[in-house]
């Protein structure tokens, strides 16, 4: 026996039910009317669907220990997308900020592509390096002069840093308030070893770590790797500056 569809089956049972009575037919024919609705709402996106979307999206660009808000604008009720037939994906446009005001994209990839732009309001809470107290121009940083603190990172629109000992050594190029943001471009490098300096040499292996003395080859920032020289082998060498005239080499 063939199968029979929605509508065949309907005008089945309106037909046998005006023998029952005019209630029921009028429900059939209710039914048969409001299935092509049905359908049709079946086949469009879900403005839900949008917005959940844009949250799983930017909670996935933070860590547990940042606090976000998060708020679209509401969409247009008129909006009408086709379903996708892929999962949506969410993306920053061009020159869109990552904080604050910005703008989202949704693009859909399926069957039946479409894109949208929806305005959203992204707020994060997390820690950031702030100055522990008021820091005049020039000073050389150390450990004690910053800290970890919760911020807005909206507010750190040039950046900012999230680990302490970064900042150790380095000059700030203009005074900061007490529990101001630090940001990159507030800094400088300083040079922790000078071409010329006698320094220490760590060299080191998986169980073994030797002490000796050396000679800079060249100017050197933290991080930076230079040319030295073992002073009672001559031998030149690559190292690691970790800090002030020391140098790190693998063995």
């Amino acid at each position: 026996m063939e199968k029979m569809n929605h509508t065949h089956i309907i005008m089945t049972l309106f037909d046998s039910q005006m023998r029952f009575g005019p209630r029921l037919a009028i429900l059939c024919l209710a039914m048969l009317m409001f299935q092509p609705l049905i359908a049709a709402q079946e086949e469009i996106q879900s403005k839900t669907s949008i917005t959940e979307s844009i949250t799983q999206f930017v909670n996935s660009q933070y860590t547990k220990g940042y606090k976000i808000k998060l708020k679209t604008q509401k969409l247009d009720p008129h909006l009408r997308l086709t379903h996708c037939s892929t999962a949506l994906e969410i993306f920053y446009p061009v020159g869109s900020r990552k904080l604050g005001a910005t703008t989202l994209g949704v693009r859909c990839t399926g069957d039946d592509p479409w894109k949208i732009y929806v305005p959203t309001q992204i707020h994060v809470y997390g820690p950031v390096v702030v100055s522990k107290r008021a820091l005049p121009r020039g000073t050389i940083l150390h450990t004690d002069d910053v800290e970890l603190a919760k911020r807005e990172l909206s507010q750190a629109t040039s950046g900012h840093y999230v680990l302490v000992h970064e900042l150790k050594g380095m000059i700030l190029r203009r005074s900061l308030a007490k529990g101001s943001i630090i940001p990159p471009k507030a800094l400088k490098q300083r040079h922790m070893v000078k071409r010329g300096d006698i320094i220490t040499i760590l060299a080191e292996s998986e169980n073994v770590l030797i002490r000796v003395k050396g000679k800079a080859l060249m100017d050197g920032y933290r991080g930076q790797s230079i040319r030295i020289k073992n002073t009672r082998s001559t031998r030149e060498l690559q190292g690691e500056v970790i800090d002030s005239g020391v140098v790190k080499v693998k063995l």
